[in-house]
């Protein structure tokens, strides 16, 4: 099991903001600009950041090509190098905030390709660097088990990850995903959906409400798109614990501002972290 857990709480909700940065300039740009924002809004205004490696080109630049290549299944073109300095850099720039690492493969709407092997080396590095607090890792993907294992050898958490960019699935099909990161070792459970229409996002938040009652680890759930915004101030109602939102550039579809979604927590739970 991981030393570092994530503390999350569905009586009060943390708000996750994504890093998509393209290249190490843009990346301390974002991670000095987040600073920036924390310090002045005295730390409140978000509680993690997540940093999408996915777009982080020194390092997609050569595994993306051989991954669209059918090379790389012994790891060649794998340079952690760039990986590891980026985190650092990002751990420098916000040293007390928790960085959720994710390479979200092209299978769940990331942005490159990647061979399996190569992603769970990754997951391994990302979680040796002891920069990070938790590593995503998709709980569909062919070597998930290799993944939250290595993770787990270096002791760090597991956010185990699941989108639907297309539909929302029946409730008992949300909840036995959920259910199925939680048997499969994950730390944290989460999956994302995109609603076509009101009773959808219903769906999601009784799938969620549903799962709570028996989960034995965070859930953060959401609806994606305008009409999921519900979910996404309101999820901890029903279960979830966490929300993400934007300080500048969203990396999903119905991303709310960070500001907007801190006011609109503390009004929903106004007594959260009181005695």
């Amino acid at each position: 099991m991981p030393r570092t857990q994530l503390h999350l709480d569905a009586n009060s909700p943390s708000i996750i903001v994504p890093v998509t940065a393209r290249d190490r300039s843009e990346l301390g740009q974002q991670a000095e600009a987040l600073a920036r924002v924390r310090a002045g809004a005295g730390g409140r205004l978000f509680d993690l950041v997540e940093w999408r490696v996915d777009l982080y080109e020194p390092f997609t630049a050569t595994v993306g090509a051989d991954a669209a290549a059918g090379r790389g299944a012994a790891g060649s073109g794998f340079d952690p190098v760039p990986v590891v300095a980026a985190l650092g850099a990002l751990r420098a720039a916000l040293p007390d905030t928790p960085i959720l690492a994710t390479f979200r493969t092209t299978a769940e709407g990331g942005g490159t390709p990647l061979s399996d092997e190569i992603y769970v080396r990754l997951v391994d590095t990302l979680a040796a660097s002891g920069l990070a607090a938790a590593v995503d890792v998709e709980y569909r993907h062919p070597l998930a088990a290799r993944a939250i294992a290595a993770a787990h050898d270096h002791g760090v958490a597991v956010v185990a990850s699941n989108h639907d960019f297309d539909a929302t699935p029946p409730a008992e099909e949300i909840v036995a995903r959920l259910t199925a990161m939680e048997e499969a070792g994950a730390d944290v459970a989460k999956i994302a959906v995109m609603p076509r229409s009101a009773a959808d996002v219903v769906t999601l938040l009784a799938a969620t409400e549903r799962r709570y009652r028996e989960a034995r680890i965070p859930l953060v759930t959401m609806s994606m798109g305008a009409s999921g915004a519900v979910t996404r101030v309101g999820g901890g109602a029903f279960g979830s614990a966490a929300t993400f939102a934007t300080v500048s550039e969203a990396s999903a579809p119905g991303q709310l501002p960070a500001t907007g979604v801190r006011a609109a927590l503390d009004m929903l739970h106004p007594h959260a972290g009181q005695p």
